[in-house]
């Protein structure tokens, strides 16, 4: 099983991290947006990840612009059904992702594998909405895509061993570690990192300590790249809220239930780094 041409549906932050990272290691990759500023949207986040790619010395100038050529981008979902792969990259929410899937089910081809990106909504939910629950799999990259080597490969109890071997050795063509994972709410990566993003709001809101002094401990003591509240600004306020919603629904577990802090910031529109403001100002 060969996978030669690969569409990403859904083309945010993640999506389009992962057209870049497709189109850089010589796949042909074709990008759907619901409309024509989305488009442009991506195609700008494209352009601007492998000019990065350049600047920092990871590919040429010659191979970005070749990658350049290697994707498009559209606003009609039929221009996906001659890809070997498709990924789901909407955000997490269930019954967008479960139509979605129905919808590029209905469009691709018998031997078409199909991917979600979901961080923690659990995969046979997602699998059920296609004739082809065997042959879904998780592709869960890790943000940002072009910089973060790990990917969690998600297989439910019934996936075909063979999609989980194709969609495996494409992430190691992508430069990725891909880990197998078994089908659980929050997988590997965000079972973990969930309640403890929550667990330090809630350090703060009980007035433990102020943002600054938990980051400090856990950077300064056990010598992580970030601390929790840097880490929640990068990945997004909204995200960290929306993975810990469908958690607690899954669990029932009081540890992903969200913090009050944590939805009035939501509320207020300070989502971290994308919006310019979260726990911290990225202002400038």
């Amino acid at each position: 099983m060969q996978i030669k041409k690969v569409a990403v549906v859904g083309c945010g932050v993640m999506g389009t991290g992962i057209i870049q990272v497709a189109a850089q290691a010589g796949f042909e990759a074709v990008g759907v947006e619901k409309d024509e500023g989305g488009v442009a949207r991506a195609d700008g986040r494209i352009r601007a990840g492998l000019e990065s790619a350049v600047a920092r010395g990871k590919i040429s100038q010659e191979q970005a612009e070749e990658a350049g050529e290697r994707y498009t981008l559209t606003t009609d979902l039929d221009e996906i059904g001659q890809a070997d792969l498709v990924v789901e990259a909407v955000y997490e929410d269930l019954e967008l992702k479960r139509a979605l899937l129905g919808g590029i089910d209905g469009v691709v081809g018998a031997g078409t594998l199909i991917a979600s990106n979901t961080s923690t909504i659990p995969l046979v939910v997602l699998a059920g909405a296609t004739g082809r629950a065997e042959r879904v799999v998780g592709l869960h990259f890790f943000n940002p895509v072009p910089a973060m080597r790990l990917v969690e490969v998600i297989r439910t109890p019934i996936t075909e061993p063979e999609c989980v071997e194709a969609v495996t050795g494409f992430a190691r063509t992508l430069g990725k570690s891909p880990v197998l994972v078994n089908d659980v709410p929050g997988f590997v990566g965000n079972l973990l990192i969930v309640p403890y993003l929550l667990d330090a709001i809630r350090a703060f809101e009980r007035g433990v300590a102020d943002m600054e002094s938990i980051d400090s401990v856990i950077t300064l003591g056990f010598n992580h790249r970030m601390g929790p509240f840097r880490l929640s600004d990068l990945i997004g306020l909204d995200i960290v809220h929306d993975m810990a919603v469908s958690m607690y629904e899954e669990y029932k577990d009081p540890r992903y239930f969200p913090p009050p802090l944590l939805k009035q910031y939501v509320r207020l529109g300070r989502l971290g780094r994308k919006t310019g403001r979260g726990f911290y100002s990225y202002a400038g």
